[in-house]
């Protein structure tokens, strides 16, 4: 439904804001440029001239209106609140996000990862991609995020988490294709 809305926003933007523009462009006397043939002797006319003019200030506003409502619309859909003592406290997704990522790359080791949250309920629900090394365990590290997300997001930011997952997307060495590249760059010439 957020989806949705975000593209019906856009849409309405784009539609009025178009209209206002071909309305605003045809008041001020340059209807040639729109090929408005059948009703140009209106328009040639003040009462036709100020109508339009009008007309495309109205659609206009009503397009930032709609641009409004769909920036908005992303920017509640990113931010993770609470209330405390003092007032309410709001995080946005990029702040939890950095956040997370400090968390799997200091704490936990992890290089190559992505991160992304969705609301889940009063809280977050996170979902983290990783690639890990053959010498790492999947159970093992993925226990560990989820154990150190769970606890250590809430605590430090008073956001709820509902759910971490784990998505490996792969295993692979890291190091072995750049030694093997240095082995081809420093290796003795061979005759042919």
């Amino acid at each position: 439904m957020r989806a949705f809305r975000g593209v019906a926003n856009f849409v309405g933007m784009i539609v009025t804001g178009g209209l206002g523009v071909t309305f605003v462009v045809a008041g001020v006397g340059r209807a040639d440029l729109l090929s408005f043939a059948s009703i140009t002797p209106y328009l040639d006319r003040a009462p036709g001239t100020i109508f339009l003019i009008v007309v495309g200030a109205a659609l206009i506003l009503v397009g930032v209106r709609f641009l409004v409502a769909g920036a908005d619309e992303r920017v509640r859909s990113g931010v993770f609140s609470r209330e405390a003592d003092g007032g309410r406290v709001a995080l946005t997704g990029f702040a939890v996000r950095e956040f997370i990522s400090g968390i799997l790359r200091d704490e936990i080791g992890l290089d190559r990862f992505r991160v992304a949250l969705q609301h889940r309920g009063g809280g977050v629900a996170i979902t983290v991609r990783v690639t890990l090394t053959p010498e790492q365990r999947v159970t093992s590290v993925s226990e560990r995020i989820q154990s150190v997300l769970s606890r250590q997001v809430p605590e430090r930011t008073g956001v709820e988490v509902s759910d971490v997952s784990i998505l490996v997307r792969g295993i692979r060495s890291l190091g072995r294709n750049r030694v093997a590249r240095e082995e081809i760059i420093h290796a003795p010439d061979v005759e042919r």
